[in-house]
């Protein structure tokens, strides 16, 4: 051809930009105007600021089209996979979904579809775990929109960006009468209206304690069941969520290595966790079933299982032939106000710390400690230690050593250590002299090598040590870190066990008695801890006399001598009294 190259190469390259811009426009995403809160702005009937616009709120783009492809992996054979006749018929006969339908053309030719159902209590008052309560607070009805916002933003666009049309099912509890019933419809409106809720009930509060979790549970399902019947449709799998939770990422992205084809819980309890706070017994790591139920995937071929059985795994783990896992090889709590975990947070304040076995506290009250000086002192104590985390986490146990005082003292002091709050709160293990009022025996009377007080102060830990690993041995996990406390001496301030390095050192602060006043382990460290201490002390009395006229020098060397470093304790945080 004839001209000038450089132009023709110019005009091709424009070409190109106007053919690219093109393309990209079609991806762009108009971003709804929002207030100083993340709000989408407008009105609800209830005079709220309102996210139900005809579209759901849209999400930045910013990701590329490699990130995007990856997200949607997971999908791949979810995506690609030939919807066989049995792929459609129902592994568990009898159920509201159908069981023939793997019989008709049209269910086979149905387009990939997610059904995502959220169930459960709404608008919760946001006091903990066990907060039942209905409320029309700014912060309840500012939790609840996040909640909503955050399931279309990190579950249900991501879905649709990966080729799955999606559907909403919403079953939740309104108050029986009054005004505040009327929030509660604003739901339906923030998870994107009736073109995105195919069917919603609401029941009154009064239904709590007929249906229960269950109940419920299985009344929501129901509602898929109908809509899929009155279709002619089916789904490729159901998405089972609560209302309080806050996604806080792409669900995609996160469970990229599940296993699709099978019924998945969230993830499996952190391993401290060992059954109810009143019957404590075996714990995560020997019981697969101690899963989160907070969320769950099922295909649609299990369907009339989970209704058959809940979110309960061991009765799925029968109903499917074993078809059941989990979406994050991970454990965690299910509450994430004492356990933070990838996948979600409640509508409530989030935990920072990453709990497996949780804190053990040991309390030493001293040989000639009486019970009102005693109680008192606990007060300081559960201030400065009991508290880890904030929020405060309940997966802190405390155990207990108190000179030879009564009996009857003895369970009055129990008593007193009981801390609700705590999971296994109700049962603090406490020893009084040689009496474990916890087991009501009484230990061997041992004479002592030689009578000082680091020998004493040994003596008091090696026994609350020895409980301590009785119950690490039985529930099968290791504590995330031990702080051991004089119960005699002053706090200042409160100290957080995860604050320290506790590999290969303890950190210590010396009371006036020069024995610890406060040290900081692991659980490891503080085996050796006591080994080093009782070992030393088994050669007689040279080591007593150090011991009695330089008890921190005595103590060092013996720590050291089994590969411990020792450091002293840092300045505490500011004690909070919230």
């Amino acid at each position: 051809s004839t001209g000038c190259p450089a132009a023709a190469v110019v005009a091709a390259a424009a070409v190109v930009v106007l053919s690219l811009l093109a393309i990209f426009s079609s991806f762009a995403t108009e971003l709804p105007v929002v207030d100083d809160r993340g709000f989408v702005v407008g009105k609800s009937a209830a005079g709220l600021p309102d996210v139900s616009t005809s579209q759901p709120p849209t999400v930045p783009q910013t990701s590329t089209r490699a990130s995007a492809e990856s997200r949607c992996a997971a999908f791949g054979q979810l995506l690609t996979k030939t919807r066989r006749q049995k792929d459609l018929a129902q592994y568990c006969p009898v159920g509201p979904f159908t069981h023939d339908a793997g019989g008709s053309p049209s269910l086979r030719r149905s387009p990939r579809r997610v059904a995502i159902v959220v169930r459960g209590e709404s608008f919760r008052g946001g006091l903990g775990m066990g907060d039942r309560s209905f409320s029309t607070s700014e912060a309840s009805v500012r939790a609840q929109r996040e909640a909503a916002q955050s399931l279309l933003k990190m579950v249900v666009q991501p879905f649709e960006k990966c080729g799955l049309q999606v559907d909403l099912f919403l079953a939740s509890y309104i108050p029986t009468s009054g005004t505040e019933r009327n929030i509660a419809f604003d739901l339906v409106k923030w998870y994107g209206g009736k073109g995105r809720v195919k069917k919603y009930k609401f029941f009154g509060e009064d239904f709590k304690g007929q249906f229960r979790q269950v109940g419920l549970f299985k009344k929501a399902l129901g509602l898929v069941a109908e809509y899929a019947e009155q279709q002619a449709l089916t789904y490729q799998a159901l998405l089972v969520v609560r209302p309080d939770m806050i996604f806080k990422t792409h669900l995609p992205s996160v469970i990229s290595n599940a296993t699709w084809s099978s019924v998945l819980f969230g993830f499996r309890l952190h391993e401290r966790f060992a059954g109810s706070p009143d019957k404590e017994s075996e714990g995560s790591r020997r019981r697969p079933d101690y899963v989160a139920d907070q969320i769950e995937w099922c295909p649609w071929e299990y369907t009339n299982c989970l209704v058959a059985c809940g979110p309960q795994y061991r009765c799925l783990m029968k109903k499917t032939g074993g078809h059941v896992s989990v979406m994050l090889d991970e454990r965690h709590d299910s509450d994430s106000q004492a356990d933070s975990n990838p996948l979600y947070r409640l509508v409530r304040q989030e935990s920072r710390l990453e709990v497996h076995g949780g804190v053990a506290a040991l309390l030493l009250f001293g040989e000639s400690a009486t019970m009102p000086p005693m109680l008192q002192q606990l007060q300081a104590v559960r201030a400065a230690v009991l508290r880890q985390g904030e929020p405060p986490t309940k997966w802190v146990d405390v155990y207990a050593h108190a000179g030879n005082i009564s009996r009857e003292s003895c369970r009055e002091l129990r008593d007193a250590l009981v801390e609700p709050s705590l999971f296994y709160g109700l049962s603090p293990h406490l020893v009084c002299g040689r009496f474990d009022v916890t087991s009501d025996r009484s230990y061997q009377d041992v004479s002592p090598v030689c009578d000082c007080t680091l020998r004493a102060w040994a003596e008091a830990v090696r026994t609350l040590s020895e409980l301590l690993r009785d119950r690490e041995t039985s529930v099968d996990f290791e504590y995330d870190g031990v702080v051991i406390v004089g119960v005699d001496g002053r706090f200042q301030g409160n100290y957080q066990v995860g604050d320290y390095d506790t590999k290969d050192r303890v950190h210590v602060e010396f009371g006036p008695l020069q024995v610890p006043h406060l040290l900081i382990a692991s659980s490891r460290g503080l085996a050796q801890l006591v080994g080093a201490l009782l070992g030393g002390f088994s050669d007689g009395t040279a080591m007593c006399e150090k011991a009695r006229e330089h008890p921190v020098a005595a103590f060092e060397r013996l720590v050291r001598g089994v590969g411990l470093s020792v450091e002293l304790v840092k300045t505490p945080r500011a004690l909070s009294l919230r």
